[in-house]
């Protein structure tokens, strides 16, 4: 089995890989990537591209005839660094037993331990049945260079897979997901009277900046359908106001304004039927207030509309995974559903291959966030899971 020194070393090489998205340019950190596969000796992996910049990896293992195919997938690209951080986030550092800068688990730390997992599972395979790497581009921007350009292609084949995003929650390791929550993108935009702000009593202007912020506030009620489960994490989010804008200046009743909405939705959950709740909302808004003048804007594709997704608990990677947590964590996580969306809306919404969404080290609320960072231990487990995980799914029966 790979050292815990080995993954660390890989994974601050490919932090040190600039990729964050946008602008969106994986290429630096592909090289390091391939530069890592042929330093273990394994495949040279093929290169497959809407755009030269964008580049997505996939090389297969193949352990003998029959057997399942299962494919480690996980993301080249990171959100840019923001503000807030103590130190230079493409420097990485080990401090207190944790690894610190930009992608350590969102998710470069499980891409290196994806990359030892296949190193390791090639000088020892099992008996049967492949493996394959899957690393994409453009998963933060919502995949149109990535899993969604694989995905409507047709250039997918695997009998499972498994992305390692970081899917600890409280703890790491602390959940099993079996679900991944989809994304609606949309704005209202509203409409008011434009004029000179001295009139606004005397005629009744219609400011449409204060009409959007009755509706922003209005939709912490819009609660759109969807099926019911026994799953933790099962419910729908609604987030009015991730972006807001409106107003000209002094001396002017602003006749447009604006606000986004970000609502991640559930398994079964379809557009149609959205756009249906969405709409019957709306119109009981219009009702209420008569001064009301607002029409939904979609956001362009692929960010309008990512898919949710869930694996059927039989699902036989589900039972292996339990297995291989059992072993290498010392409990069975609870079975839940990802808070987040991933590449999962295209591997398996569209393409159509049960993914499991998270299974990778660290927590979640580190991503995305100021001095991300991932315990040196985790990485150690996730390339022991990772190689468990396939020497038990792989050769389980007849892919």
């Amino acid at each position: 089995m790979s050292t815990p020194r080995r993954v660390v070393t890989l994974a601050c090489r490919l932090i040190e890989a600039r990729s964050d998205n946008p602008p969106g340019d994986e290429r630096h950190v592909a090289e390091v990537v391939c530069a890592a596969l042929s330093e273990r000796a394994l495949p040279r992996p093929r290169l497959l591209t809407r755009k030269p910049e964008r580049p997505n990896l996939l090389l297969t293992l193949d352990f003998g005839p029959g057997g399942r195919h299962l494919c480690l997938c996980g993301h080249l690209d990171t959100k840019p660094p923001g503000e807030g951080w103590s130190f230079d986030p493409f420097r990485p550092r080990v401090i207190d037993g944790y690894l610190y800068g930009l992608g350590a688990c969102d998710m470069k730390g499980a891409l290196a331990a994806m990359i030892e997992a296949a190193a390791e599972l090639a000088a020892r395979p099992p008996a049967r049945g492949r493996l394959s790497l899957l690393f994409l581009a453009d998963e933060e921007r919502g995949g149109l260079h990535g899993a969604r350009y694989l995905a409507e292609r047709d250039l997918l084949e695997a009998d499972a897979i498994l992305i390692g995003e970081p899917g600890g929650l409280e703890a790491d390791w602390d959940h099993l997901h079996l679900a991944s929550r989809g994304i609606a993108n949309f704005s209202l935009s509203v409409h008011g009277d434009q004029g000179h702000s001295s009139l606004s009593d005397r005629i009744g202007l219609v400011s449409a900046t204060q009409e959007a912020a009755r509706l922003l506030l209005a939709f912490r009620r819009f609660r759109p359908r969807a099926p019911r489960r026994a799953l933790p994490g099962w419910r729908v989010t609604v987030n009015p106001g991730v972006r807001v804008e409106g107003g000209m200046d002094f001396g002017i009743v602003p006749g447009q304004a604006r606000f986004a909405v970000d609502v991640r939705t559930l398994p079964g959950m379809t557009r149609e039927a959205f756009h249906r709740d969405l709409a019957e909302f709306l119109a009981r808004e219009r009702r209420a207030n008569a001064n009301l003048r607002a029409e939904v804007v979609f956001e362009p594709p692929p960010r309008d509309w990512l898919p949710p997704t869930e694996v059927p608990v039989r699902h036989p990677l589900v039972s292996c995974l339990e297995a291989v947590l059992a072993e290498v964590v010392g409990r069975r996580p609870p079975r839940a559903v990802f808070p987040g969306a991933t590449d999962a809306a295209w591997l398996q919404g569209l393409a159509g291959i049960p993914t499991l969404p998270a299974i990778g080290p660290g927590l979640l609320q580190r991503a995305h966030a100021p001095d991300e960072r991932v315990p040196v231990a985790s990485l150690a487990q996730a390339t022991e899971i990772y190689v468990r995980v396939a020497r038990s799914f792989c050769p389980g029966g007849e892919g």
